[in-house]
């Protein structure tokens, strides 16, 4: 999943354009004026070197004319972008060639191609001295937060040597980058409780094969060959995979919180881009060591993924994580009602948010009483925000016996997930609100 961006190359421009003149600079209308008045002047007074003055500006304003179309039609350029698939903290490069084709030399030429990439800004002046000549330079850039992107079309500006007559061509052509969360190493902060022998008092599915087929679903990258349900292939004509029955649970659900009111900050430095990242790479971590896992979120896309295994689960977690941002007004606890039938004993749920104290922590609590390992990674609102207070959620969590984390701004999450909240951190509120009583 995560693109070598450095290496891969995904295109390059071909050589169709749309060229322009872009509007006229004011030293070319200050000429034009100074040509009028010495105009006027010549022949007012019958001064000769303002007469011949005034053809010599006029020669240079067509020289100028000339010097700029003649030479900017002789100009091309091409740009090799980088794979249309990286994750955060990826350095890619794009390679761009400009090639004079026997124009008049070039002292300047502005290069740029335009991205929506939040700031970011892939420019570059370069000069062509010689009739046939090119330039070939590479621009690197990091990427740092997740989204959906384009780059393109690439621009490419370029005047005479007065700057009177600029122009500007744009290479019609943009690509789409996927940029996916950043995946770091987490400690085993979540694992699920030991696996349950015997049945369960309902259906849940198997990720191995059984002899009962529970129902089929869309095939996914990574799904073996041999769990290819033929009959729903053909009836739907697209591949169908199979899902079995299991009687042990051992599952474990990551849900992310993106409810709008509940996010803060803005950009890579938000509680939404830390919560990516530690979801990304817990779902990499446990799909890593083989256990089934599920996920939920609702933000600008919403989605509920039931516990799997394998590549294809992760590449469905990535992509969502990659688009989705904090929106709509769904609470946490909602999400959790969503989820609950499906979460059973022995399972592990965890919850990434930045909410205060709410009807979630309840829900979490009956989840830990029905024997679901409940972790909480709570991201500290007041680290946001200095004149929020956030230790009334905490001490409820652990009051439950619902493992609890935090994440302040600037701390990293593989450090936040070391050691969760000591039991006594109840006592200690408790015996702050004393004291200030």
């Amino acid at each position: 999943m995560r693109a070598q961006a450095s290496r891969d190359w995904a295109g390059m421009a071909g050589p169709q354009r749309f060229g322009r003149r872009l509007p006229r600079t004011v030293r070319l209308y200050l000429l034009l004026v100074l040509i009028a008045v010495l105009f006027a002047s010549g022949l007012g007074t019958g001064f000769d070197l303002a007469v011949r003055l005034n053809y010599a500006l006029i020669l240079l304003i067509a020289i100028s004319w000339i010097w700029s179309r003649w030479g900017f039609e002789r100009i091309s350029a091409s740009v090799e972008r980088p794979a249309t698939e990286a994750s955060v903290g990826d350095t890619i490069s794009e390679l761009i060639t400009l090639e004079n084709n026997g124009g008049p030399p070039k002292s300047w030429v502005e290069v740029e191609d335009e991205t929506t990439i939040p700031g970011l800004h892939i420019a570059e002046v370069v000069s062509l001295p010689g009739l046939v000549t090119f330039r070939r330079f590479k621009i690197d850039f990091q990427l740092r937060q997740r989204g959906e992107y384009t780059l393109g079309p690439l621009i490419v500006r370029a005047a005479d040597p007065f700057g009177l007559f600029p122009y500007e061509a744009r290479y019609a052509d943009k690509q789409d980058v996927l940029v996916y969360p950043r995946v770091v190493d987490l400690p085993d902060y979540a694992s699920p409780s030991a696996l349950l022998a015997g049945d369960t008092s309902r259906r849940r599915r198997s990720y191995i094969l059984s002899p009962e087929v529970s129902s089929v679903r869309d095939y996914s990258a990574g799904d073996a060959i041999s769990r290819i349900h033929w009959r729903s292939t053909a009836r739907s004509g697209k591949l169908m995979v199979k899902t079995f029955d299991q009687g042990r649970a051992n599952e474990m659900w990551v849900v992310l919180d993106q409810q709008a009111e509940t996010a803060m900050g803005e950009g890579a430095d938000s509680t939404d881009e830390t919560a990516a990242t530690i979801a990304a790479s817990t779902v990499h971590k446990y799909l890593g060591l083989q256990l089934p896992v599920g996920f939920a979120s609702v933000g600008s896309e919403s989605t509920v993924l039931a516990p799997e295994r394998g590549p294809g689960q992760r590449s469905l977690v990535f992509r969502h994580l990659a688009k989705s941002r904090p929106e709509g007004e769904q609470p946490l606890f909602s999400l959790l009602g969503e989820i609950e039938r499906e979460v059973g004993r022995g399972s592990s749920i965890v919850a990434i948010t930045s909410a205060p104290d709410g009807e979630w922590v309840d829900a979490l609590g009956a989840l830990q009483k029905r024997g679901v390992q409940a972790v909480v990674v709570l991201l500290d609102r007041s680290s946001w925000d200095p004149e929020l207070e956030e230790e009334t959620t905490r001490a409820r969590l652990v009051a439950y016996g619902v493992r609890t984390y935090v994440v302040r701004r600037g701390l990293s999450p593989a450090a936040a997930l070391v050691e969760p909240e000591l039991p006594g951190l109840l006592d200690r509120i408790q015996s702050v609100g004393e004291a200030a009583g």
